[in-house]
C-alpha cells in the first residue's frame, strides 16, 4: 500500500489529468455563466430548440437561480471524469508493470491478489482528488456573477452527490484495471474506457431492451423496474448528474457494491491466474 502511494504522488499522468480537469471545468464554468460571452448564447439557443447537448459543459439550463451544486453535478457527470479516472486507472497498472517492479517480487497466490486489491484504494483517493479540484475550480469559474447567484443551497445534498458520484467512478475504474489486466494492453482500455463514459454500451442495451418489449409487452412492467441498461455504473452517473431525473440512493448503492464487488474479483482472479506478473 505503502508503495502504491508513493508511486501514486510520482505518477505524471495524475498531475496531468488533474490539471487539465481543472482548467477545463474553471474555464467552461467561467464562460457558460457568462451572459456575455459566446457560449452562454449558444448554450441557452440550444436549450431554446430541444437539442442535445453533447460535449463537456452543463446539461442543465443556467439561469440565476442555479445552484453551485447543480452547476457541479452537471459538469461532473458529463462523462469527462469518467474518462480521465480510466485513463488513469490503466496507465497506472502499466506503469507499475513496466517500472520490473513486479518482476522482483516473489508472490504466493494470495499475496498476488493482495497486489490488485491494494492498487484499488489509490484509484478511490484519484477520483476523490478529482472531484474536489472540479469542486474547486467551478466555484471560482462562477464567482462574481452577482448576489446569490451559484450559491451552496444545501451542503448535505452537494456531499451525497460527491460520495456517491466518487465511489461510482471508482467501480468505473477498478473495471478498466480489470480489462488492463485481461488485455495486458493499453489500447484496447482505453478504447473501452472513452465509448463507456459515453454509455454506449447502455444505448445498445436500452436498444436491445426496448426491441425484447415489442416483441413480448407482458415484460414491460419488470423492464420498468429492473432494465440492466438502466442499473449500470454509467448510466447511475449520468443520472446523478440531472436534477430532473429522480433516483434512489438505495439503488445507486446497490449498483456501486455490486460493481465493485464484480470487477475487483474479476481482476484478481485474472491476476492471479497468470504464471507472471
Amino acid at each position: 500500500m505503502k508503495m502504491n502511494l508513493y508511486r501514486f504522488f510520482k505518477t505524471r499522468v495524475f498531475y496531468i489529468t488533474l490539471l487539465i480537469t481543472i482548467i477545463s471545468f474553471g474555464l467552461l464554468s467561467r464562460l457558460e455563466t457568462d451572459p456575455s460571452s459566446e457560449i452562454y448564447e449558444a448554450h441557452v439557443e440550444q436549450q431554446s430548440q430541444n437539442e442535445e447537448h453533447v460535449g463537456i459543459v452543463a446539461t442543465e439550463e443556467i439561469t440565476a437561480e442555479t445552484s453551485l451544486e447543480e452547476l457541479y453535478a452537471s459538469f461532473t457527470a458529463s462523462g469527462f471524469i469518467l474518462i480521465m479516472v480510466g485513463v488513469f486507472a490503466i496507465v497506472y497498472t502499466e506503469e507499475e508493470r513496466k517500472s520490473g517492479f513486479l518482476k522482483n517480487l516473489l508472490t504466493t497466490r494470495k499475496e498476488k491478489k493482495n497486489i490488485f486489491l491494494t492498487k484499488i484504494p489509490v484509484v478511490f483517493l484519484y477520483t476523490l482528488i478529482m472531484f474536489l479540484g472540479s469542486l474547486l475550480a467551478i466555484r471560482l469559474g462562477s464567482l462574481g456573477r452577482g448576489p446569490g447567484m451559484y450559491a451552496v443551497q444545501s451542503i448535505s445534498s452537494l456531499i451525497s452527490f460527491t460520495v456517491l458520484e466518487v465511489l461510482l467512478h471508482t467501480a468505473f475504474g477498478i473495471a478498466m484495471m480489470a480489462f488492463y489486466e485481461i488485455t495486458r494492453n493499453t489500447i484496447i482500455p482505453i478504447m473501452l474506457a472513452i465509448f463507456g463514459s459515453a454509455n454506449l454500451h447502455g444505448m445498445l442495451l436500452d436498444m436491445l431492451e426496448r426491441k425484447l418489449v415489442s416483441m413480448r409487452p407482458s415484460l414491460a412492467g419488470f423492464m420498468e423496474k429492473y432494465a440492466l441498461s438502466r442499473n449500470l455504473i454509467v448510466t447511475k452517473a449520468n443520472y446523478l448528474g440531472d436534477i430532473e431525473i429522480p433516483f434512489s440512493h438505495m439503488n445507486v448503492i446497490i449498483v456501486i457494491m455490486v460493481g465493485l464487488v464484480i470487477y475487483s474479483a474479476m481482476g484478481t482472479l485474472i491476476f492471479t491466474k497468470r504464471d507472471t506478473i
